[in-house]
């Protein structure tokens, strides 16, 4: 989406300096504090996931190929990004750039700088709506929009993902995930197989899911038109 978004000219310039990198389910293709490159997903979702001090994880960004990752944090030499682990939910593909040259054509190139802050302001109004969810939502409906999100990225209806990885994005107790998804199965809303979720009907579990499903609305609209709408 970011990549779309630039001018013909400037695309060239920055594919010829990319790296394809293959996002294999589960890989983590950061480590928390490493930030080194700038992360621009063709296909799948990559999951950034934060240590507390006991041990327990929990997921602070989705980004699918609607955005970037890291390209925000790393613009400037002065920033720091105190991320987490960023971990392949849904396989893809992802473009990368070295931070270091990123940085010299971010500072030469105001399209590129201009598609940088569109790109940041819908980040901001993510965060926004995510703030403090887990303190303010059920585990059930935050699951459902975790599901709503997942197949947002996979574009279709059955997912590979486990009991314990849910609990870990969404820093629950498993047994809570597995009560959960056993009564959305008993709703009808979903079908459970060993690793595998396939969500039956879309619009019950929209209807479950916490007010943080606009992120997943906003994500399906960008991904829709395909770039974005790059004003000044």
């Amino acid at each position: 989406m970011v990549l779309a978004s630039l001018p013909l000219d400037l695309l060239e310039e920055l594919l010829l300096h990319a790296s394809v990198l293959s996002l294999k389910t589960g890989d983590v293709v950061e480590r928390q504090g490493g930030a080194k490159r700038v992360f621009f997903p063709l296909s799948g979702m990559l999951t950034g996931v934060r240590t507390r001090e006991d041990g327990s994880q929990y997921a602070y960004l989705h980004r699918g190929r609607e955005s970037a990752v890291n390209a925000i944090g790393l613009a400037r030499a002065e920033a720091t990004v105190a991320g987490g682990d960023l971990v392949v939910d849904i396989p893809g593909v992802a473009l990368t750039l070295e931070v270091d040259y990123y940085r010299q054509v971010l500072e030469r190139s105001p399209a590129l700088t201009r598609t940088l802050l569109t790109h940041a302001s819908y980040v901001v109004s993510w965060r926004e709506q995510a703030a403090d969810c887990s303190g303010h939502h059920t585990v059930r409906a935050r699951t459902a929009c975790l599901l709503l999100m997942l197949t947002a990225h996979q574009s279709v209806d059955s997912i590979q993902v486990t009991h314990a990885r849910i609990a870990d994005v969404l820093g629950a107790r498993r047994q809570w995930i597995t009560e959960v998804l056993g009564g959305l199965q008993v709703a009808e809303v979903i079908t459970l197989e060993r690793g595998r979720i396939t969500v039956l009907d879309r619009n019950a579990l929209w209807h479950e899911a916490c007010d943080c499903r606009s992120n997943v609305d906003s994500v399906l609209g960008l991904q829709l038109a395909g770039r974005f709408e790059v004003t000044g």
